[in-house]
C-alpha cells in the first residue's frame, strides 16, 4: 500500500521535475525507494523533497535497481570532499605549469632574483641615507660646539632622512618576508611534484 501524500503541488513539482529529468534515460516507468524519518524503506512514484538529500534509489517496476543517488554530504565529509577536489585542481595546475622539478627550481631562481635585486638596491639606498644623516648630524654638532643654534631647516632635513630610513627598512623587511614566502611556496611545489610524479 502506498503511503498517503499530502505535499503541496508547488513544493513537489520542482523536485519531481528534477528527478524525472535525471531518469529520462530509463525506459518505461520507474519507482523510487527512500528511507523515511522512522527508518522505514518506502517505495513510491516520487521522492518527497525532505527525503531527497538523504539519497534514494531508482528502481524498475520489477524491483531492479537502476540508479543509486547517494545522500548529500554535510559537515566534515563535505569539507573533506572540497579539500580533496581543491588539491586535485592544484595538482593539475602544477603539472600543467611545470615539466620537472628543474623547471620549478628555475622559476624559483627567477622570482628570487627580482626580489634580491630589489633588496640590494634598498640596502644601497640605506647606506647612502645613513651617510647623509651622519654628515648632517656632524654639521649640526659643529654648530652647537661653536655655541650657535642649529637651524630648523637642518633639523627638519635630518628628521626627513631618518623617516626615509624607517620606511626603507620596513620595505626591506617585507621583501625579506616575501623571499621566505617564495622559498616556502617553491619547496611545497617541488615536494608535491615529486610526490605526484612518483605515483
Amino acid at each position: 500500500m502506498k503511503p498517503s501524500r499530502l505535499w503541496p503541488a508547488a513544493l513537489l513539482l520542482p523536485v519531481t521535475l528534477a528527478i524525472a529529468k535525471q531518469d529520462q534515460a530509463f525506459d518505461g516507468e520507474v519507482l523510487y525507494r527512500y528511507t523515511d524519518e522512522k527508518g522505514v524503506q518506502v517505495i513510491d512514484d516520487l521522492v518527497p523533497p525532505r527525503y531527497v538529500s538523504r539519497g534514494y534509489e531508482v528502481i524498475s517496476l520489477s524491483g531492479r535497481v537502476l540508479k543509486v543517488v547517494p545522500p548529500e554530504l554535510t559537515g566534515a565529509a563535505l569539507e573533506e570532499k572540497k579539500r580533496r577536489l581543491a588539491q586535485q585542481e592544484a595538482d593539475r595546475e602544477l603539472l600543467k605549469r611545470y615539466n620537472s622539478v628543474a623547471d620549478i627550481e628555475s622559476a624559483r631562481a627567477r622570482k628570487l632574483a627580482v626580489v634580491r635585486q630589489d633588496m640590494a638596491i634598498m640596502r644601497s639606498n640605506l647606506a647612502s641615507l645613513g651617510a647623509q644623516i651622519e654628515r648632517e648630524e656632524d654639521a649640526a654638532a659643529r654648530v652647537e660646539r661653536n655655541g650657535a643654534e642649529v637651524r630648523p631647516e637642518r633639523l627638519e632635513r635630518i628628521a626627513d632622512l631618518r623617516q626615509e630610513v624607517k620606511v626603507l627598512r620596513e620595505r626591506l623587511a617585507l621583501r625579506r618576508k616575501e623571499e621566505k614566502r617564495i622559498n616556502a611556496e617553491f619547496d611545497r611545489a617541488a615536494g608535491r611534484y615529486t610526490e605526484i610524479a612518483g605515483k
